[in-house]
């Protein structure tokens, strides 16, 4: 449902999948929409555009039309996303038979749509889970018990059944896709991955600062990417309150989202001077601010993203950054940072434990350097090459097994 241009979220990885698969010799072709995402709007040049065909790095896109909601409710996503899927059928014929087809969801449908081509192309059929989509939902009260909801479900369970894989970013999240029917030996742990190397170096120390000369000489705190209900940023929002006596830090949430201007009246009825709000970043722009932060923060809704593992928590441990972490201590993130020593990490509801932390690491910041060290070494483990070799390791034996299966009949 994204794909780049769009440089936010699952797009990063829709588009650098594909990207490889082209590297390594593969034909691909991407069925995808119009650029929407993480502005909530179209490109002025897409508008009212039905289908479109282009390039991307060797790669044909086909693109269909999606509407995009001025104002966010499950109503209109759902409208979203009904109208994703229309065209995302006719642009499937457009693409001609496929020998194997990768699904990003969400939406969860989408899953239908693929083992229908399964079915008439005699495909392979990999579904990449980057959302628990209805769980998500039902968690943010969303959904409530709508008829749709058990709809949903079983289009879930049926296509995961069907496919030959079904991957996903985590351990917690693989262990999910389970219990909803799909079997063992076709689960697959695919986590999100990142050019390390290249990461690691993208950047400019100093140019965020420039661009934003108000924080110079300034412990920077700061969040950036989607401003979401389930991202739970309410909780950075407090924790500037306790230190809103300091005019040597500022707290900054970047980004764009559903939230974003119940954050804002949040924060202007708590009143703390100390913490600004900034619009979406380019990509440039996003690791000139990972550069210049000493603090990067990530939270989490209680309950709605237990299961996740935020993948631009990567690209910060890419970069040699301290992470702060709110979440619940049942929570993927919460364990994974916790348990590796990879940054700070507190329950989200415990803003004392938080307001701790940050006066810990105020009063002697070098002893904070370690988790830095750790979380660079940690990262490697997900470089773009293992992850992506290993995968088409995996579908390599997919084929492997048909070819063996005439002469076990």
């Amino acid at each position: 449902m994204t794909f780049a241009p769009d440089h936010s979220g699952i797009s990063l990885y829709s588009t650098d999948f594909a990207t490889y698969a082209s590297e390594v010799g593969h034909e691909v072709t991407v069925v995808t929409g119009f650029s929407w995402y993480p502005n909530w709007k179209k490109r002025p040049e897409d508008k009212g555009k039905l289908f479109q065909t282009d390039f991307y790095k060797g790669v044909k896109v086909l693109r269909g039309y999606l509407y995009v909601p001025k104002k966010v409710t499950s109503v209109t996503r759902m409208l979203q996303e009904i109208t994703f899927l229309i065209f995302v059928f006719f642009n499937f014929i457009r693409a001609g038979r496929q020998d194997v087809i990768v699904l990003f969801t969400t939406p969860i449908n989408l899953g239908l749509i693929g083992v229908l081509f399964q079915k008439l192309w005699k495909a392979k059929l990999i579904i990449n889970v980057q959302d628990l989509q209805l769980e998500a939902a039902q968690s943010l009260g969303m959904l409530g018990k709508l008829p749709i909801v058990k709809v949903m479900e079983k289009a879930e369970r049926y296509s995961y059944q069907k496919a030959d894989l079904v991957t996903s970013i985590s351990h917690a999240m693989v262990n999910i896709i389970k219990q909803k029917g799909a079997l063992d030996d076709k689960v697959y742990l695919w986590p999100n991955w990142i050019d390390v190397k290249d990461a690691s170096i993208k950047g400019v120390k100093g140019n965020f600062n420039d661009k934003y000369p108000q924080y110079k000489g300034k412990t920077i705190i700061g969040y950036a990417g989607n401003v979401g209900v389930k991202q739970s940023l309410s909780s950075l929002v407090d924790l500037s309150e306790q230190f809103k006596g300091r005019d040597d830090l500022v707290f900054l949430i970047i980004g764009s989202g559903g939230d974003r201007d119940n954050l804002k009246a949040y924060a202007e009825k708590k009143a703390t001077g100390n913490l600004h709000f900034i619009d979406f970043l380019s990509q440039d722009d996003y690791y000139n601010f990972l550069n210049d932060a000493d603090i990067v923060y990530l939270s989490q809704k209680k309950d709605s993203g237990d299961a996740y593992f935020p993948s631009k928590l990567l690209g910060i441990m890419a970069k040699n950054k301290l992470t702060f972490v709110a979440a619940c201590k049942n929570s993927e993130i919460y364990k994974v940072v916790t348990d590796n020593a990879l940054g700070m990490s507190s329950d989200i509801e415990d803003l004392d434990h938080m307001k701790k932390l940050l006066t810990d690491y105020l009063t002697n910041k070098e002893e904070f350097k370690k988790y830095e060290v750790n979380a660079f070494g940690f990262v490697h483990q997900f470089d773009r090459q293992i992850v992506l070799d290993s995968l088409f390791a995996e579908i390599d034996n997919l084929n492997l097994r048909d070819a063996y299966q005439p002469a076990l009949a």
